[in-house]
C-alpha cells in the first residue's frame, strides 16, 4: 500500500501560483462522452481561496495551468488553457478577517478555435490528418493579410511582444507537425466553400477521416489517425484500482443503427444494411455526412459503422479510479496522471453483470480534486467501436467452424 495525495497546483500568468489550502476544489473536463462524435473543448472549475482585501490579479485570457504530483516523484500538467469567466463571492467578512472565494473557468485551446475562421483561400485534395494540420495552422497564424494595414506597435497594448500579437499560442502552432498525424488515413475532396469557422471544419475533417482531434494536458491539440491507436501501450486495471461503487452500463435502442448512409463527394451516397438487425428491433436509421474523396473509402465507413452498431453491446461507460486509494500503485498514478484519448485500458476483473472483462480505450475524462483527494473518471468505448468485428447475428447461419477462412483462426481470435 503506498499512500499519496494529489497536491494540485495552479498557476496563471506572470507566475501567479496557487497550492495547498488556497485550493477549495478543482474539476476539470475533457474528451468526448461518445465514440462518434469529436471532443468538446476541455474545461476546468477552479475554486480559489483569498482574503477579501487581496484581489487576486487574474483576467479573462489570462492563461492557467493545473499540474498535479505524479505517483512516483514530480509533478505532471493535467490542463492548460485561458480564463474565460471569474466569479467572486465572500464566504466571510468581519472584523477578525475575511475570505474570498473566486470561482474561475478556464477553456482548452479548442474552444479558442471556435473563435476563428479559416478556408478564404480553400483547401486542395488531401488526405485527413494534412487537411488538419491546414486548418490549425491557418487558424492559429496570423498572417500579414490578416492585420490592418494602418495598424501601427504602438497602437497595441504595451504588454504584447511579436510572439503573443494576437493571442496566438506559439508553442502550440511549433507543436503540430509532431502532434497531429500526417498525412492520415483517408483522402478527403477539395474545399472551396469559403471562409468558415474553424473548429467546424476542422471536426468535419477529423470525422471524414475517422481519426480524433483533442487536448492534451499540455495544451497542445492532437491529432490521431484511424489506425493510430493499435500502437498505443494498454493499461490494465485491476480491481485494487477500480471504485466499483457507481459503476454503470446501459443497452439502448436508440444507440442500435442498422440502415445506414454515409454521404462523400458531390452528395453522393453509399449505403449498408443488416436485415437480421431490421427483424429483431425494427428499421433504425443513421446517416453519416463526409468530405471523402473515393466512393470505395465511404463504402468502407458505411459498412464498420454498420458492424459496430447494428446490435445493442453492453460494457461498462465510466471507470472511476481514486488515486488517492492506498490500494491504487504508483505506476498506474503514473499512468493516469498523464491520461490521454486513446489511451488503451483493459481489466479482467469486473464485476460478472459486467462480463469480468474489458477492453477498450479512453475517450473522455474527469477529474475532481482536493488537496488530498483526487478521483479519475474515465468514460470509455469498446475495442470493437473503433475496430469493429462481428457478432454472432452478423455470422451466416451456413457458417461451418471447418469451412471458416482463414483456416488459421482459433476461438480466441474471434
Amino acid at each position: 500500500m503506498t499512500t499519496y495525495s494529489p497536491n494540485p497546483t495552479v498557476e496563471f500568468d506572470g507566475g501567479l501560483s496557487f497550492a495547498d489550502n488556497t485550493i477549495s476544489s478543482i474539476s476539470i473536463r475533457a474528451g468526448r462522452n461518445d465514440v462518434l462524435e469529436q471532443p468538446q473543448p476541455s474545461y476546468a472549475r477552479i475554486e480559489l481561496w483569498t482574503d477579501a482585501s487581496e484581489p487576486l490579479a487574474v483576467n479573462l485570457s489570462d492563461a492557467v495551468t493545473v499540474s498535479i504530483d505524479k505517483g512516483t516523484s514530480g509533478q505532471e500538467q493535467i490542463f492548460s488553457g485561458i480564463i474565460s469567466d471569474v466569479e467572486i463571492s465572500l464566504d466571510g467578512y468581519g472584523d477578525i478577517g475575511s475570505i474570498a472565494r473566486y470561482t474561475l473557468t478556464a477553456v482548452g485551446a479548442l474552444a479558442q478555435l471556435n473563435k476563428r475562421l479559416v478556408g478564404a483561400s480553400g483547401f486542395s485534395k488531401e488526405f485527413d490528418g494534412t487537411r488538419v494540420f491546414n486548418i490549425l495552422s491557418e487558424a492559429f497564424l496570423t498572417s500579414w493579410l490578416d492585420v490592418n494595414p494602418t495598424l501601427t506597435w504602438q497602437q497595441l497594448p504595451t504588454q504584447t511582444t511579436w510572439a503573443t500579437y494576437d493571442a496566438t499560442n506559439e508553442a502550440l502552432v511549433n507543436a503540430l507537425s509532431t502532434t497531429v498525424d500526417v498525412p492520415g488515413e483517408y483522402e478527403l475532396t477539395v474545399y472551396n466553400d469559403g471562409e468558415t469557422n474553424a473548429y467546424v471544419l476542422v471536426q468535419q475533417a477529423a470525422q471524414s477521416g475517422r481519426g480524433v482531434l483533442w487536448e492534451g494536458g499540455d495544451g497542445h491539440l492532437h491529432y490521431d489517425d484511424y489506425s493510430a491507436r493499435l500502437d498505443n501501450t494498454p493499461l490494465t486495471l485491476t480491481d485494487d484500482d477500480i471504485l466499483a461503487r457507481g459503476l454503470r452500463t446501459t443497452a439502448q435502442w436508440s444507440e442500435i443503427v442498422n440502415d445506414v448512409t454515409v454521404s462523400y463527394k458531390a452528395n453522393a451516397t453509399k449505403t449498408a444494411r443488416d436485415e437480421q438487425s431490421v427483424i429483431l428491433y425494427g428499421q433504425l436509421a443513421g446517416t453519416r455526412s463526409t468530405q471523402l474523396e473515393q466512393a470505395t473509402a465511404a463504402q468502407d465507413q458505411a459498412n464498420a459503422f454498420l458492424t459496430s452498431r447494428s446490435y445493442p453491446r453492453t460494457y461498462p461507460e465510466t471507470i472511476t479510479i481514486p488515486l488517492h486509494s492506498p490500494t491504487v500503485s504508483d505506476a498506474t498514478r503514473d499512468a493516469l496522471t498523464a491520461v490521454y484519448n486513446g489511451l488503451p485500458v483493459v481489466t479482467n476483473d469486473l464485476p460478472a453483470v459486467f462480463g469480468t472483462t474489458f477492453s477498450g480505450y479512453v475517450e473522455g475524462w474527469t477529474w475532481n480534486l482536493t488537496k488530498y483527494t483526487a478521483d479519475l473518471a474515465l468514460t470509455c468505448s469498446a475495442f470493437y467501436e473503433t475496430y469493429p468485428h462481428l457478432v454472432w447475428f452478423q455470422i451466416p447461419a451456413t457458417t461451418t467452424w471447418a469451412g471458416y477462412t482463414p483456416n488459421t483462426n482459433t476461438w480466441e481470435d474471434l
